[in-house]
């Protein structure tokens, strides 16, 4: 037997057969479903104007303006940090020395808290000079922004050349930063910034390098960090503390026929301010040039 139940097994809300078959239902169920569909409408554009009207363009905004903002302030932190490593541009203190080693490649790692230390006076010399009448007439200029200094000299100009045979080893002019005697200093006419010759009776005893690009054969240069120095050179380096609170690290070569050479780094703060190079006994000198003891 087949089960067909009847109206009443529907549920109470569910239309009995005289009403399904009558005619008033059809525009009932029309206008509930048109306003279901008007209902959904309104709200689907309601919640489509929302997320329009969101607050996600304003934070990327805002998250640009704040990069931008601290790459500003963070630019002045880095010119700073640029010029405090910068060399002193005046032709150095005593402890100005000149640090490229010949044999400068090969190290042994020795702190320097194990040298001797000294203590010595500071003095600052300040470099002027007039520009040549004939500058190029040594000419090609031969030092460059690759030159290196040994313990010899920088490049081809060596300690115990006259004044005319190191103008044609430079290629360039050597003009006096002063009134010209027994003692002065000359400074390349036609070279990179911060080299500064010493003469002494009549022959180049000595280089500072103050500022610029010029380094030793090693690559320490102004600005090198104290460690790369005695890391380089080890129980090779003698220290030597200043009384303007910086401190000479002396390079001491252990090859009898240099024993006359030194190469003196100025440090400060850490870093290289200046060096020289040079024979005994003008190369640890402030000047060069002061009446010996």
């Amino acid at each position: 037997m087949e089960w067909n139940p009847g109206p009443q097994d529907q549920g109470p809300f569910w239309p009995g057969d005289a009403e399904r078959r009558s005619p008033r239902w059809v525009p009932i169920l029309v206008a509930v479903a048109l306003v279901i569909v008007v209902v959904g409408g309104v709200i689907w554009w309601l919640g489509r104007d929302g997320g329009d009207d969101g607050d996600t363009p304003a934070a990327a905004d805002g998250t640009e303006e704040l990069s931008q903002d601290s790459e500003a302030a963070a630019a002045p932190a880095v010119e700073d940090d640029d010029d405090g490593s910068t060399g002193s541009g005046s032709t150095g203190s005593g402890s100005t020395g000149d640090g490229s080693i010949g044999d400068g490649a090969t190290t042994t790692s020795t702190s320097a808290a194990t040298s001797t230390t000294t203590t010595v006076q500071a003095t600052t010399t300040t470099i002027t000079t007039v520009p040549p009448d004939n500058p190029e007439q040594f000419g090609p200029p031969r030092l460059s922004n690759r030159s290196t200094v040994s313990t010899v000299g920088l490049d081809e100009v060596h300690f115990g050349m006259t004044v005319a045979d190191a103008q044609q080893a430079a290629g360039t002019v050597l003009v006096p930063a002063g009134p010209t005697g027994a003692c002065y200093h000359v400074v390349p006419h036609d070279a990179p910034e911060g080299i500064v010759f010493l003469v002494h009776s009549g022959t180049i005893e000595r280089v500072d390098i103050n500022s610029g690009p010029i380094t030793t054969r090693s690559g320490v240069g102004v600005g090198s960090p104290e460690s790369m120095v005695t890391d380089l050179f080890g129980d090779r380096i003698e220290r030597e503390v200043r009384v303007d609170g910086t401190v000479d690290l002396v390079f001491v070569p252990r090859d009898p026929g240099d024993q006359n050479y030194r190469v003196v780094f100025n440090v400060s703060e850490g870093a290289v301010r200046a060096f020289k190079s040079g024979r005994l006994p003008q190369v640890m000198q402030d000047t060069g040039c002061e009446t010996p003891q």
